[in-house]
């Protein structure tokens, strides 16, 4: 299934700021992350990605989208930002447990959208994928939350070309998120992001300098 307009116009700035170590590190600065962000919107950045699961443990949930929201309202750019935001990801202390039940999947999109305290979410996409779940139960799911207004646009993460296509047989996949630089290359070796291209699906790289 592909029946959507380009995720990111022609116009729009190809380049969006990461915001989860803003959340993670143990040395956190919230106003010096506040300030990034209000930098980042002054030069014309539109694209902030964020998760639910983005801050310390399982008790810092929701903490790097409740921070991006304050800092895009605090300096007037919250009706242009154009947020991409992830569930279906728990933690256990420091580790990072995929979970792809489509009652996560819901659960966490409802409690991305009362982190972000009314902004939109304009991408939603599954963090990663969980072997204990079927994909396909995840991506029905996925698409559910497209199917109901709850996002604007859905995308996958963390993928190959394999559960891209069979993502792309039940939801208007219009974006996937991957890492990609010059220390992994691997989606390139792999035809992810032929793939990708063939069908009009937007790729974000994430570590593009090669950090977490």
């Amino acid at each position: 299934m592909t029946d959507h307009p380009p995720w990111l116009s022609a116009s729009e700035l190809r380049i969006g700021l990461g915001c989860m170590r803003m959340s993670t590190d143990d040395d956190r600065d919230e106003e010096l992350a506040l300030e990034t962000i209000a930098a980042a919107a002054a030069v014309g950045v539109t694209v902030f990605d964020t998760a639910h699961a983005y801050g310390r443990g399982e008790t810092g949930l929701g903490h790097n989208e409740r921070l991006l929201a304050r800092a895009l309202r605090r300096c007037g750019t919250q009706d242009n930002a154009r947020v991409v935001t992830k569930g279906g990801m728990t933690r256990a202390g420091n580790a990072w447990i995929p979970d792809g039940r489509a009652s996560v999947i819901l659960a966490d999109c409802e409690a991305s959208l009362a982190a972000l305290d009314g902004l939109a979410i304009d991408l939603y996409l599954i963090h990663a994928p969980d072997s204990r779940t079927p994909w396909r139960t995840s991506v029905r799911a996925l698409a559910r939350l497209l199917d109901e207004g709850m996002v604007r646009h859905v995308g996958i993460a963390n993928i190959n070309r394999r559960q891209l296509d069979e993502a792309l047989e039940l939801a208007d996949i219009t974006a996937i998120q991957i890492a990609l630089s010059v220390f992994d290359d691997t989606a390139l070796r792999g035809g992810l992001v032929e793939r990708s291209a063939e069908r009009e699906i937007a790729v974000i790289a994430h570590s593009p300098l090669g950090g977490p």
